[in-house]
């Protein structure tokens, strides 16, 4: 019979008037609570109501060099300076890469999202929202975006400086979070001023960040299409009494053209602009984490096979598909993996490969006496075990015969 203690009524007793020490922190809606708090010109128009010029609203600004708080502060310009760059990361929480793409890199890429949005919205399967269409798992939709992914040189003249940078500010052996295109409507209305990094919110994550984001612009932002509204140095915070936020400065546009690359810090506070223009604005982000993350695609289950054929290991690691002993394990084939790039003891790429060939069968229950070795011969495991598993042919043997002798 079950103990009285374990039923839900039991249960739901012993917890009225409880003590919860982290009730208060868990509920406590950081960032955004402190924000909201103590700057209240960050308000969130509705969709339904017009927007106001002239009152001091978020989303009414300019660009750094015009803005009369940001004018003399010199704030981050575009550059192809790499100390520059780092310095700006740094102080700012975003820098801006001159040229990072060619002309000719710059236009391919336009005309490939272009063509996609038209026909994702022609066809109805377009994602839209009051403020933005977005398209989604650009991975698939483009050989170009798949060279994005990989920062090829043949696709982003200045991805190997991306590449160093990221690896300075998160660590080596960062991984995708998501990769799409944000376009922005004319008249459209502004996104509420947030961290992309916002998924250990309360926790408030110190040091470097866990998150970056790489943002392409394919055409020339200002205060008049809406260049991403950015606020300086926002990546610190700066609350007191466990609050993320205190008085904040004002945000401003983006200014830079076309070809430029942002890296920004996840927790800088940004938001899609007001596109005060006649034509729609096509931005890239792919945002690029920490691999203990959980991504925001779900590469593993999303990119199209012909896609996952070309990728190169770096590739495949970065769209989380190196296991090891603590993360992304199929059947606990990636134990022995090392989560590096390459890695066959945790290139759990062949388990994907086998189930989009209909060949992967998963283990169910075996019994000793009853199953046999014709069990598991057709197991999607077992040949993954046999092909791709190295570590396992030299450790296995002499593991089985130790616990064997017991």
């Amino acid at each position: 019979m079950t103990p009285v203690e374990f039923t839900p009524e039991a249960i739901e007793a012993a917890s009225q008037d409880a003590v919860l020490p982290y009730r208060d922190f868990l509920r406590s809606g950081e960032p955004y609570a402190s924000i909201a708090r103590h700057n209240p010109w960050t308000k969130v128009p509705s969709a339904r109501s017009e927007l106001e010029w002239g009152k001091g609203w978020y989303y009414d600004t300019t660009v750094a060099r015009k803005h009369p708080d940001w004018r003399d502060l010199s704030p981050p310009r575009p550059t192809r300076d790499m100390e520059q760059l780092r310095r700006d990361l740094y102080a700012w929480g975003f820098c801006l890469i001159a040229d990072a793409l060619s002309v000719e890199q710059c236009a391919r890429l336009r005309e490939r999202v272009v063509d996609q949005a038209a026909a994702e919205r022609d066809l109805g399967v377009a994602y839209l929202s009051p403020a933005q269409q977005h398209v989604w798992s650009l991975i698939n939709k483009g050989e170009v975006f798949r060279l994005c992914l990989e920062l090829d040189p043949e696709a982003v003249q200045g991805g190997q400086m991306v590449e160093r940078l990221i690896d300075e500010f998160t660590g080596p052996g960062w991984q995708h979070y998501s990769f799409l295109s944000n376009i922005s409507y004319p008249g459209c209305y502004p996104q509420g001023l947030h961290r992309d990094q916002s998924f250990p919110a309360p926790y408030d994550l110190g040091g470097a960040p866990a998150l970056v984001n790489i943002v392409y612009y394919l055409q020339d932002v200002d205060e008049v299409n809406g260049g991403t509204l950015v606020i300086p140095g926002s990546h610190r915070s700066n609350g007191t009494g466990g609050e993320t936020y205190g008085a904040l400065p004002r945000p401003v546009n983006l200014e830079a053209p076309a070809g430029t690359i942002m890296l920004m810090d996840g927790r800088t506070l940004h938001a899609g602009a007001v596109n005060r223009s006649d034509r729609l604005r096509y931005i890239l982000t792919n945002s690029v984490v920490r691999p203990w993350v959980r991504q925001q695609e779900a590469f593993l289950l999303s990119v199209r096979p012909e896609v996952l054929a070309k990728a190169s290991d770096k590739l495949l690691y970065r769209l989380g598909y190196s296991a090891h002993s603590s993360n992304s394990m199929v059947e606990g084939y990636g134990y022995f993996g090392s989560g590096r790039a390459g890695d066959p003891n945790g290139a759990i790429v062949h388990a994907r490969q086998a189930m989009d060939r209909g060949e992967y069968t998963w283990m169910a229950e075996l019994s000793r006496g009853q199953s046999t070795a014709a069990d598991v011969i057709g197991l999607g495991l077992a040949r993954i075990q046999r092909e791709n598993e190295p570590a396992r042919a030299e450790s296995y043997a002499a593991a089985v015969s130790k616990i064997t002798s017991l």
